[in-house]
């Protein structure tokens, strides 16, 4: 036995001696708390999922084995039960730091962030010194696209523990919203050298490739990816995007069906694709893939910006629609509250394509002010404030033209 799982058996016995019912076995609660404790290690999660509820019927007053529990429920993949032994964990016992961190984690499961801060301030306050508890506050401020302050947690988390490969992977996730692209690649490569073999970690430095548009680098690290987890999903999607980059849009096309195989209701591979149809001159395949996005998820602002794009540059109707491609472009805005710089950005692109370049620069400068170090946008405004006149703008074939946009 570990000295660590002694220490926490040791912590659980004085508890449970001083709290269990007359009829409850102290040995007994132990017996089955060290019992969850095998069976978790062992990776049966059913039988420890049993025997940690076995020791809350036998001491019902257990925060840690609440909160041991809603461990397991959280690895078992249901969020929804770990947020309530987590809640029972910390209303037995408000001092008990672990449980905070579990419960932050299980909001960020179920993409609760504001909770997720809440308890994890808790748990910041109750042990200034857990990396962990600032990881999991960071990852809930990537969640809101809040990178600075994620930034600073990741960056103390570093400071407590400078061999943890996962703080270095979600650092470079917020430096990678920051459009921070060199030191996220820094970070990933850190990562890489603490687990080479983790797969998500060449996945993310091949994004970070992706949005410098260096394609090569960014295939290579999504290969890499494949190569260790063939069944990782996003690595196929970004080794999509990196091949349409590189104007390969029927390859492109080929890596989002596979996927969409697998999964047949991911809205963003029927939009990826719809792009790349576009790219490839078949409008009506693109037409067919955004509205399937839309069919899926009604809500889903990007597939509008996307069928929006396609409607303003179609060479002839009846894909193009150019007021139809406002509406859309609007909607697109309107579902994400006016929030989205990148659905802001999708409707200045959308106008000038019709040639309404005043209203075009409108857009695209608001969506520059609420994301200012965006250098794509930086480019695009500085183009459309020149000398370049406002003309109509239409495709032909799988030319790219100014308005392309590939994030």
């Amino acid at each position: 036995m570990s000295i660590g799982r002694l220490i926490r058996i040791i912590l659980i016995s004085a508890f449970a001696v001083a709290w269990i019912a007359p009829l409850a076995s102290a040995a007994e609660f132990i017996d089955l708390y060290r019992q969850g404790l095998d069976a978790e290690d062992a990776g049966d999660l059913d039988q420890a999922l049993n025997k940690f509820t076995d020791a809350i019927k036998s001491h019902q007053n257990s925060a840690q084995a609440w909160a041991k529990r809603g461990e397991i429920h959280l690895k078992k993949g249901d969020p929804q039960s770990a947020i309530k032994d987590m809640l029972q964990a910390v209303r037995l016992d408000p001092g008990y730091a672990a449980s905070y961190i579990r419960l932050g984690f299980a909001y960020n499961a179920t993409n609760q962030y504001d909770r997720a801060i809440e308890a994890l301030d808790i748990a910041v306050k109750l042990d200034p010194n857990s990396g962990e508890a600032l990881n999991t506050r960071g990852f809930a401020y990537n969640g809101k696209n809040d990178y600075d302050q994620a930034i600073r947690d990741f960056d103390r988390a570093i400071r407590l523990n400078s061999n943890d490969s996962r703080y270095y992977n979600n650092r470079g996730f917020a430096r990678n919203g920051r459009h921070q692209y060199v030191k996220a690649i820094e970070d990933f490569d850190r990562a890489i050298q603490l687990d080479a073999n983790n797969a998500m970690y060449y996945n993310n430095r091949g994004v970070a490739y992706l949005r410098q548009k260096n394609f090569d680098k960014a295939l290579e690290d999504f290969d890499k990816a494949i190569q260790l987890n063939s069944k990782f999903d996003s690595a196929y999607h970004n080794r999509g995007m990196a091949l349409s980059g590189k104007g390969r849009h029927e390859k492109a096309v080929e890596e989002f069906s596979k996927v969409l195989e697998i999964n047949s209701t991911a809205t963003v591979l029927y939009k990826d694709r719809g792009t790349a149809y576009r790219k490839l001159g078949e409008y009506e395949l693109a037409q067919k893939d955004f509205e399937k996005a839309i069919e899926i998820d009604k809500n889903f602002a990007p597939a509008y910006g996307a069928l929006a794009v396609l409607h303003a540059v179609a060479p002839h109707p009846p894909v193009r629609n150019p007021n139809q491609a406002v509406k859309l472009a609007q909607k697109a805005v309107a579902l994400t509250a006016g929030k989205s710089p990148d659905m802001l950005e999708n409707l200045a692109e959308v106008l000038q394509a019709i040639g309404q370049t005043s209203a075009a620069v409108s857009a695209l400068s608001k969506a520059l002010s609420m994301d200012p170090d965006n250098r794509e946008y930086q480019d695009l405004l500085a183009k459309w404030q020149g000398s370049v006149p406002p003309t109509m703008v239409r495709e032909s074939g799988g030319r790219r033209t100014p308005f392309d946009n590939l994030w």
